[in-house]
């Protein structure tokens, strides 16, 4: 079928978002309680019957329904869960190789009609007819797994993936570090001593397009705060750059903004332009939000 054609099938969008494979199960259920027929897209691209009206279509690409023609209505879409799929995550302090991937497809929900977007909270009350004769009703979470906090910062990270609620706090576990923890520290807490290097790097997760503020905080002590820095905030190749000397102990609030003109994944990096003998700095995460 040409994509320049419109679908006649119904569409379910179910992006990889936490507690997406139980809901892929309810959906067959539904699907099939309605005498319709599911066609899985992501596992057989080649063979889907695009025309046929009683035929509902499952992808975890928001992009897909829109690609052939299929009208909002014909489009449901649903948020599974708070954060991101982690089957498969074995080490605890382990990152998710995807992360780029996997938030790019959640990401692509903005691109439907909100009122397409249901949330694993709407079904609360009850069952909820998401498209023409399907009643979708919510189904009993996985057992839970016991995250790291680092595997917990990336669960709080993606929730401004949600259209509804842009923003998300990136905690300092979310990213890599290039430096000695201070002893008796946490993650975030940093001995300065050494090299120029990019002392803080990540989370690269795929952003969608729009302005996005990033809004952090650092702390340098005395010493800590005689050499020059650089914070970077944007793309990988293209980014918004700005240095400073903080020039005193203290706690500085940096905020930077950038505009993503098209979905591409996300750094923030603090650089040391320097080399320090001695000297201690504390990144104590970010709050990021869409503001455009």
């Amino acid at each position: 079928m040409s994509r320049s054609s419109s679908s006649h099938a119904r569409w379910i969008v179910l992006p990889p978002f936490h507690d997406d494979v139980v809901w892929r199960a309810a959906v067959a259920s539904a699907v099939t309680e309605a005498g319709l027929r599911l066609h899985d897209l992501d596992a057989d691209p080649l063979h889907a019957p695009f025309n046929d009206p009683q035929v509902v279509i499952l992808t975890a690409d928001a992009q897909q329904p829109l690609a052939f023609g299929a009208p909002a209505e014909a489009v449901a879409c649903l948020i599974a869960g708070s954060g991101m799929r982690l089957d498969g995550v074995e080490a605890p302090d382990a990152l998710p190789p995807l992360i780029p991937f996997l938030t790019d497809l959640m990401g692509r929900i903005d691109l439907l009609p909100p009122g397409r977007i249901f949330r694993h909270t709407d079904f609360a009350k009850g069952p909820i007819e998401i498209l023409p004769q399907v009643h979708l009703h919510r189904p009993a979470p996985s057992p839970a797994m016991p995250l790291s906090p680092r595997l917990t910062a990336v669960q709080a990270a993606v929730a401004l993936l949600d259209p509804a609620h842009p923003r998300a706090t990136w905690a300092p576990d979310l990213f890599n570090y290039d430096s000695r923890i201070v002893a008796g520290g946490t993650r975030g807490q940093l001995d300065l001593t050494g090299r120029p290097r990019f002392m803080i790097t990540g989370p690269y997760i795929t952003m969608p397009p729009g302005r996005w503020r990033a809004t952090y905080r650092l702390t340098f002590d005395a010493k800590g705060s005689r050499p020059r820095f650089r914070v970077d905030w944007g793309g990988q190749t293209d980014f918004l750059s700005e240095e400073f000397v903080p020039g005193r102990p203290g706690v500085f609030e940096i905020v930077q903004d950038y505009d993503w003109t098209e979905r591409s994944v996300c750094e923030l990096r603090v650089v040391v332009m320097e080399g320090v003998f001695d000297g201690r700095m504390t990144f104590s995460g970010a709050e990021i939000e869409r503001v455009g």
